[in-house]
Parts: structure tokens; C-alpha cells; sequence
């Protein structure tokens, strides 16, 4: 059968172009709102630029000068530490409880539907308004929630958003409450994947429920458990409507993050030159856990 090459080629590049010109508008979207954003801030952040410049003020080079302030100034080191132990205490407990949730309502039960909806629902509540309804359940009045459960027992009522030793454990065990339902839900659709006859070999050789687990399940679910994680670790580092709604970064800058801060020195102090610099530090530490995750876990 006689083919001709330069037809091919042809259908191909007719195809690349019809497929570019699809891709235009979001190509042109993500230039317009993500890189040109992200290439100014990078300009911006070797400058004392100003959200609104004083009288008098010289827009002028500072070098180095925006970046050295981040990594000596105690505000800016303690918001890193902060949201690098909520990502801590969030990213292992959704893992881990969203896997186990997966597995409890991805049996055949009656009313396993209704168990899933309660789970995700949740997810469909914007973060501004679960944060205020939190607000009332960690009241530190007496008559708040949790202290009256508390009262049930004899213990004293707790400040909970008002303790610097309890808030970001609160704003924690908040975002694990709302974004569970979501992986528990992606955790869900990989464990349907998996043939039973694993398990049935796996039971024929006298394996128990730990060993299927742990020889069957994680290894099967390995790709999807990466994506959690990666996404949760991302998501979690962008900590900021729960801190803005409910704490306002205290108390004693307790919890403080790094986009929280982003947005204070930004657009409340208006130092849009140091803001853009905490912003390229921020990008630069995300990129790289997040690459160092998909390097150790994603192999495969």
C-alpha cells in the first residue's frame, strides 16, 4: 500500500495547530494572571515599591535588602515555623484518616451511600463559612460549644482560638474536618480499581486483614496516595482564610503564616516590595517540597 509521508506530515502539523489554537485562550489566561503576576513580584521584590507610594517617595533598587529582612526578622521566621507545623500536624492526619474512611465506606453495606454523603459534605461549604461556624463551636465563653461539652465533665472552660498554645491545633483539626471528605472521596476511586481477586488469592493464602492491607492495598493505591499527599501538603501550606476569619494572626503571632503575612505586609502595610519577596520565598520552598515528594514517593 503506497503512503505519502508529506501527507502525514501535513495532517500532523494541521493538527498541532488546531490543537495550540484550543490551548490559546487558557495559555493566554495563565500568561495574563500566573507568569506575568509572578515575573512582576520578582521584579518588585529587588525594589521598595509601595501599594501606594508616599509623597516624596523615589521607587528604587534595594538589592537583597527585602530578602534579608525575611530571614532576620523573628515575625517572618516564626510565620515559616508556624505553617510548616500545620502542614505537619494536617497533611499526615488526612492521609491516614481520609485512607480509612475510604476503606470503611467502600464496603457493600446498606446505607453506605449515606455514610459517603455525610463524609463530603463538608467539602461543599466554602472555608469563610465553616470558619464562622467554628468560631461559635471553640467560643471561649463558657456557653461556646466545646466548653459546654466540656462543663459535662467538670473541666474548665478553654480560650481555644484565644491560646497561643491551642489555636493552630484548633484551625488544624478545623481543616482536617472540612477537606476530609474530599480525599477521602479521590482515596475512594482508586480503591475501586482494585481487582477482589487479590484479596480472594490473599485470603486463600491465609493472609489477614493487616497483611492485604498493607501487601495489597497501599501498594495499589500508591499513585493516589502521592497525589494526596502532594495536593494536601500544597493546600495546607496556603494556609490563610481560617487565620484571616477567625485569629487575625494571634494571639502573640501564634498563627501567623507565611500568606498571612504575604497579605499584611502587602496590603495592610502596603510594602508591596518586601511582600513580593516573601512571595518568591514561599513559591521557591512549595516548589521544592513539593518536587522532593513526587521524587521520594512518585518514582514509579
Amino acid at each position: 500500500m503506497n503512503t505519502n509521508p508529506n501527507k502525514k506530515g501535513h495532517l500532523g502539523d494541521a493538527q498541532a495547530r488546531t490543537a495550540w489554537l484550543f490551548c490559546a485562550p487558557a495559555i493566554l489566561l495563565i500568561l495574563v494572571f500566573i507568569v506575568a503576576p509572578f515575573a512582576m513580584s520578582v521584579g518588585y521584590s529587588f525594589t521598595n515599591r509601595m501599594l501606594v507610594p508616599k509623597k516624596g517617595t523615589v521607587l528604587s533598587f534595594t538589592g537583597l535588602a527585602n530578602y534579608i529582612k525575611i530571614f532576620t526578622s523573628s515575625t517572618a521566621l516564626n510565620s515559616f515555623q508556624n505553617t510548616f507545623v500545620y502542614a505537619l500536624l494536617v497533611v499526615p492526619a488526612t492521609v491516614l484518616l481520609g485512607t480509612l474512611l475510604a476503606i470503611f465506606v467502600n464496603r457493600q453495606m446498606r446505607g453506605v451511600k449515606v455514610f459517603r454523603m455525610i463524609y463530603f459534605s463538608p467539602q461543599v461549604v466554602t472555608m469563610t463559612v465553616v470558619a464562622v461556624v467554628w468560631s461559635f463551636i471553640l467560643s471561649s465563653n463558657s456557653e461556646g460549644i466545646m466548653n459546654s461539652l466540656l462543663g459535662l465533665f467538670g473541666v474548665e472552660p478553654q480560650r481555644w482560638l484565644q491560646d497561643a498554645r491551642l489555636a493552630l491545633l484548633c484551625i488544624a483539626i478545623m481543616y482536617i474536618w472540612q477537606n476530609l471528605g474530599m480525599q477521602m472521596l479521590i482515596i475512594l476511586g482508586g480503591l475501586q480499581y482494585i481487582s477482589e481477586d487479590l484479596y480472594e488469592a490473599a485470603m486463600i493464602d491465609g493472609c489477614n486483614n493487616w497483611n492485604k492491607f498493607w501487601n495489597i492495598t497501599v501498594p495499589c493505591l500508591k499513585n493516589t496516595l502521592v497525589y494526596v499527599l502532594v495536593s494536601t501538603t500544597i493546600s495546607s501550606l496556603k494556609l490563610f482564610t481560617q487565620v484571616y476569619v477567625l485569629t487575625d494572626g494571634g494571639p502573640q503571632n501564634s498563627t501567623t503564616t507565611v500568606v498571612y503575612l504575604l497579605y499584611k505586609a502587602g496590603f495592610i502595610n502596603g510594602q508591596l516590595g518586601y511582600s513580593s519577596a516573601i512571595s518568591v520565598v514561599f513559591f521557591i520552598l512549595v516548589f521544592a517540597i513539593s518536587q522532593f515528594q513526587n521524587k521520594v514517593l512518585g518514582e514509579d
